[in-house]
């Protein structure tokens, strides 16, 4: 059992005080601020950091590890949907289940199963343009960000609590 002094700063999180609700899985975290919700995603240690490359360097590599599991679930449901089988082609066999960090799908990805990049992965912050097409990205620029693309793939839930009061 925990005692007030053994607890991380994600424990508090999850017990129900702030201003926003963001559920993942089972788990129903509550802060106040962006980087408290990252902070569940990613680690106690992102709240401990202030140096803004470094926060960003966190983003991006949990972003990977959000996108490869992400990729990973809509390739399993569109085998078992039977959208993707011994048919389909070498091209988008590879692009799916390259690792996110070296996909390359070329121009335009026009697959009805969609494929999952890291925004960061592709110009402007490299030399590689980003595809366009069926495509879902993650986006660890910045917090808010990042929490934005997570909601739209479905990984989180975002919410702001009913029973504050606005003033």
């Amino acid at each position: 059992m925990n005692t007030p002094t053994d607890r991380s700063p994600t424990d508090a999180l999850e017990e129900g005080a702030g201003r926003f609700r963001l559920r993942i899985g089972a788990r129903t975290i509550h802060a106040d601020r962006n980087d408290e919700l990252l902070a569940a995603l990613i680690g106690p240690e992102y709240l401990e950091e202030t140096d803004p490359e470094v926060l960003f360097l966190m983003r991006f590599e949990q972003a990977i590890v959000i996108a490869t599991a992400v990729q990973e679930s809509i390739v399993a449901a569109a085998v078992e949907r039977r959208e993707l089988d011994e048919t389909t082609d070498d091209h988008v066999w590879t692009a799916l289940l390259a690792e996110r960090e070296t996909v390359d799908p070329g121009v335009r990805w026009e697959h009805r199963v969609p494929l999952v990049l890291v925004t960061s992965l592709f110009a402007p912050y490299t030399d590689r343009d980003q595809p366009i097409g069926n495509i879902a990205c993650i986006d660890p620029t910045d917090d808010v960000t990042m929490l934005e693309t997570l909601q739209a793939l479905g990984v989180i839930e975002l919410s702001e609590r009913d029973d504050l009061a606005v003033a």
